[in-house]
């Protein structure tokens, strides 16, 4: 007898559809660093979507969020996060589309980065706005805009150190067809400001401030026997600032690109690229990765050349050899090197005991000009993958000594492995994985990175599914305003008062079940103990997260109870490590409103 309702709501032009979820509760926050705090929340999700006229003309979609905690959502926040995410599409349908997009969140938590470990805890503000457009016309050159800013605000739990993260950037591109040419150009710049937390750059107000720019254009073409040929040239400006010291340049690139097919099975390519400022790109490889470099100077005369010649042929379809020279000249220093490297390798994948193998292996020979030490590389890879028995088996590994850097004065070794094996019994399914690295220059002492992991899993249909992991994890890296980073450029480059040793372990533990039809029961444990040392500062540092959920669904109403428990501390902070617990426990209706 009911009458049918529409799933979406027009006015005018306008056609929409809204959803969404009220909720109302008790939640209780205390911890021994801040005041208890006991009340009565209202909050909820809400999702407005629809278009204008057309969905090609006009789209939009809206989502906000008030009073949302870890305890009763996926919003990831011990206490109550707040916030908007919009955005829209213009002219999707047309030859000049565009989008906009725009979020704010409140008292959210984040992280602070540490390469292969938990991270550290942070909670704070933060809001990005973005715009892209382009320009389609045939016969004419496209282009293609965007521009991104944001900012971020935040303070570590267990210290009163906060950070800040700001950034804005725009990009341009164009490309356009000419005499069989394709052509391209493009255009950046950006900007970023940021205060790293005393914890953990070793000194009080670490601020880094950077300004970058890069230009550059680029053409293909082809050739006979089936080849191609290729061009650019790109300018790259930087300008960055840390602690009163400035660093400044400008770095152009070259690069030349031409390949044929003389025959089928045969490829022969080469390719020439030169930099004027090898130093700038050890400079802006710091850079990328929010860091900056004191002391190196940037002005002083360096450059690199670098011509490669590379043969393959592939005799059958499972198997692609190849052989190639190489020419290197830096001048780094006040110092020309040069290096002469040559060799092959191979690629061969096949079946095997009713799985598939595929491996390659490189083997290079190097001449230095300026020593009679000549080297020898070497790289392989392998994986497998295979069903034994009715486990589901897969594995990985890799390895390379002497292997090229950026710099021809330095050579690099590492190895990588992984592997995991999975099966179902019915409803019962068990999973193992363990994977693990190691990366370090070859001539250079104490410049390894390190990295192993384990993890584990078991479940019965939905009545159980349990986790657990185990990580290790030691080396160099760089602060930044977003977290620890691998150090990027030899370390002996690299000044040694901006580099941090980090190290240390993490486990975690989770369980989770729905014993009957709509009820979540839900609890995980993680732990991490680490250490961080610079020139300045040693902190070690602890961190403890436990979180659980109850929740169980009635019609349209969700009842839903909630714990979470933080305790982080730094040693290097002086004071004791912070120890937050918020509990949460209410009731919440979905609503599609129209």
């Amino acid at each position: 007898m009911a009458l049918p309702i529409a799933a979406q709501v027009r006015f005018g032009e306008i056609s929409s559809n809204a959803n969404g979820t009220i909720s109302t509760g008790y939640t209780a926050t205390y911890g021994n660093l801040t005041a208890s705090d006991h009340s009565w929340t209202v909050g909820g999700v809400g999702t407005f979507t629809g278009s204008f006229y057309n969905p090609n003309f006009l789209s939009f979609n809206a989502s906000v969020y008030l009073n949302q905690s870890r305890a009763n959502s996926d919003f990831q926040s011990i206490s109550n996060a707040s916030g908007v995410n919009l955005s829209t599409n213009i002219f999707s349908g047309s030859k000049f589309p565009g989008n906009l997009n725009f979020s704010e969140a409140y008292n959210s938590e984040g992280n602070y980065a540490v390469p292969g470990l938990a991270n550290f805890v942070t909670h704070g503000n933060s809001d990005t706005f973005g715009v892209n457009w382009s320009e389609n016309l045939p016969d004419a050159p496209s282009l293609s805009a965007s521009f991104q800013m944001g900012d971020s605000n935040y303070s570590v739990y267990g210290t009163s150190d906060e950070g800040t993260n700001l950034f804005h950037s725009l990009n341009l591109h164009s490309a356009y067809k000419l005499a069989g040419f394709n052509l391209g150009a493009y255009y950046s710049t950006g900007g970023a400001h940021s205060l790293i937390p005393e914890v953990v750059a070793g000194q009080s107000a670490s601020t880094i401030d950077s300004d970058n720019s890069a230009e550059g254009l680029n053409a293909a073409t082809r050739l006979p026997l089936q080849g191609s040929f290729s061009f650019g040239v790109n300018r790259s400006n930087w300008d960055t600032n840390y602690l009163g010291f400035n660093s400044n340049g400008t770095i152009d690139l070259y690069n030349v690109l031409a390949a044929v097919h003389p025959a089928g099975k045969v490829t022969i390519t080469g390719s020439m690229n030169y930099s004027d400022n090898l130093a700038g790109q050890l400079i802006q490889s710091v850079i990328a990765a929010g860091g900056v470099v004191q002391g190196l100077n940037s002005n002083q005369s360096s450059n690199s050349l670098d011509a490669l010649g590379v043969a393959s042929y592939s005799p059958e379809t499972k198997l692609q050899t190849s052989v190639f020279v190489e020419r290197r000249i830096q001048t780094f220093l006040g110092e020309t090197y040069g290096v002469n490297s040559y060799g092959g390798g191979a690629t061969y994948s096949h079946a095997l005991l009713e799985g598939t193998i595929n491996g390659a292996v490189t083997v290079t020979a190097n001449t230095s000009d300026n020593d009679s030490g000549d080297t020898l590389g070497f790289s392989a890879t392998e994986n497998y993958s295979n069903v034994v028995l009715g486990w589901h088996v897969t594995e990985s590994f890799g390895y390379a000594q002497n292997a090229q850097t950026l710099l021809v004065t330095y050579m690099n070794s590492f190895y990588n492995y992984s592997g995991s094996v999975r099966r179902n019994w019915g409803q019962f399914n068990m999973s193992l994985g363990a994977g693990g690295g190691r990366t370090a220059l070859t001539q250079q002492a104490g410049t390894a990175n390190s990295s192993q992991s384990y993890n584990a899993s078991m479940g019965f249909g939905p009545m159980l599914t349990a986790t657990g992991s185990y990580a290790k994890s030691s080396g160099q890296a760089l602060a930044t305003g977003a977290g620890l980073v691998p150090v990027p450029v030899p370390s002996p480059t690299l000044p040694s008062n901006l580099i941090s040793l980090f190290g240390g372990d993490s486990y975690s533990f989770s369980l989770s079940s729905t014993p009957v039809k709509h009820l979540i029961l839900g609890a995980a444990y993680a732990k991490a103990i680490s250490n961080t040392t610079t020139d300045l500062i040693e902190s070690a540092n602890q961190n403890n997260q436990f979180n659980s959920l109850i929740q169980y669904q009635y019609r349209k109403l969700d009842f839903t109870s909630g714990y979470a428990r933080l305790e982080q501390g730094f040693s290097a902070s002086g004071t004791p490590p912070e120890v937050i617990s918020t509990y949460y426990m209410g009731v919440s209706r979905w609503f599609n409103f129209f």
